[in-house]
């Protein structure tokens, strides 16, 4: 991080303090235990309020254990030493402010992805490709909400001449704010589907909010989006609308996409490329990445280069394998929708081995729709005729099957290796709040 003196934060914050103006902080956390990794810096602490937790009541963890300062909303009963805080009238804002601010010191070009699914691959083909050429900040993991962008943020160094940030939301108006935090020079969406409609309402909701990151951006902000977004049909042929898919109106026609050797080969507009990668949606994935580096003058070796190399994200389509059984284990476990659980389903239904299973997990966020998108996929389920099906959840005993366990650990606790065969692919998929992760780490074992 590039270091910030007090005068900054505190005019950035609007705030004052007794903290004297020279003082310099170099690490912006907002987890308490984050403190003792960072023992060699100067740490300002965020006490961010939670859903289940409160960071005020972590903030004399913090200062004990590290942190130099912390931003607060108001003093904490147990801090020893209250010239220390710096008092905010709301702490998520105050570090959505200094994320803002903090992006301001830097001549770098920012580019923004969005979408109800792949964002994260997305993002990461848009990385791996413009590294060929450009030193790149990318955001890390999952950190692309309103309190993970800047954190992420503050990652940036004055090496860095592209940052590519990742946006997600599940309310109204956060896209809008993310989108105002970064001032992208290159906004994508990906697409739109059935996702946090519990708070989104439906998929009119979903484009209304996802479409702020081209909205809220300014008017020679590139914006690259794909044509199932019906919503956007309008936006073709415009100046700076960049659309990509496989009809002929589309800048970027997308064809001749083929399986050989686990890795799909295709052409965009008659040139053609490859992923090492054998999930079928990952091919549309890869097509910002491509536009984006012909925009920045690579050239297609230096594109091909960047696409050899494959996305390392973590429970999304991961191959594990457990080698006594033979085994092949793909860990979908990070995020579920209608739109990502058929993609996994038809991924499955694909590959080579004897027998399928697939252990479905809960699909949160789906509002009074819920029900009806869980039973639909288990309709689709049981049409593939897979050896087994299996249930997670509450929400999702709606899809009907045979076997339903009400949580990860009431499935590993009656589950035994001899009730799945040798030479079986595996998927296991669910919202991340399930944890299904669990039932990944027992099947490989």
């Amino acid at each position: 991080m590039k270091k910030l003196n007090i005068k900054q934060i505190s005019t950035t914050l609007n705030t004052c303090t007794t903290i004297p103006e020279d003082v310099e902080i170099d690490c912006i956390v907002h987890d308490s235990r984050e403190c003792e990794l960072h023992a060699d810096k100067n740490i300002l602490f965020f006490a961010i309020p939670g859903e289940h937790v409160n960071g005020h009541d972590f903030v004399q963890h913090a200062l004990s254990n590290g942190a130099s300062f912390a931003v607060v909303d108001h003093i904490p009963k147990n801090v020893s030493d209250c010239s220390k805080l710096i008092i905010v009238d709301d702490t998520i804002r105050a570090l959505d402010m200094l994320g803002e601010y903090y992006l301001t010191q830097f001549d770098i070009i920012k580019i923004a992805v969005t979408g109800s699914v792949g964002k994260t691959i997305t993002k990461e083909c848009i990385a791996n490709v413009l590294s060929q050429k450009y030193k790149v900040h990318r955001s890390k993991g999952n950190f692309n909400t309103i309190i993970g962008l800047p954190i992420t943020i503050f990652d940036i160094e004055d090496e860095h001449e592209i940052t590519i940030l990742e946006l997600g939301t599940n309310h109204f108006g956060e896209i809008k704010t993310l989108t105002k935090i970064v001032k992208p020079d290159i906004a994508i969406i990906t697409n739109i589907g059935a996702s946090h409609l519990e708070f989104l309402h439906d998929l009119k909701g979903v484009f209304k909010e996802k479409n702020d990151i081209f909205m809220q951006s300014s008017d020679k902000t590139l914006k690259i989006f794909n044509d199932t977004i019906t919503f956007l049909d309008s936006n073709k042929g415009k100046e700076h609308y960049y659309s990509y898919g496989f009809e002929k109106n589309n800048d970027y026609i997308v064809s001749s996409i083929t399986i050989e050797n686990k890795a799909f080969s295709f052409l965009v507009n008659e040139e053609k490329f490859h992923i090492h990668n054998d999930v079928y949606h990952n091919v549309m994935n890869a097509i910002p990445a491509i536009i984006i580096g012909k925009n920045f003058g690579l050239n297609k070796n230096l594109i091909q280069k960047g696409l050899s190399i494959t996305p390392e994200v973590n429970l999304r389509m991961e191959k594990k394998v457990n080698t006594r059984r033979n085994w092949t284990i793909i860990a979908d476990c990070y995020n579920a929708n209608p739109m990502s659980m058929i993609s996994a389903l038809e991924y499955l239904q694909n590959l080579p081995h004897i027998y399928k299973i697939a252990i479905l997990g809960n699909m949160l966020e789906l509002g009074e729709f819920s029900k009806k998108y869980h039973e639909d996929i288990g309709i689709l389920v049981n049409e593939m005729n897979l050896y087994r099906s299996i249930a997670i959840g509450d929400h999702a005993e709606n899809y009907n099957f045979l076997s339903h366990y009400k949580s990860a650990e009431d499935f590993i606790s009656h589950f035994s290796d001899s009730k799945f065969p040798d030479n079986s692919a595996i998927l296991v998929k669910a919202s991340r709040g399930i944890a299904l992760e669990k039932i990944v780490e027992r099947l490989v074992t």
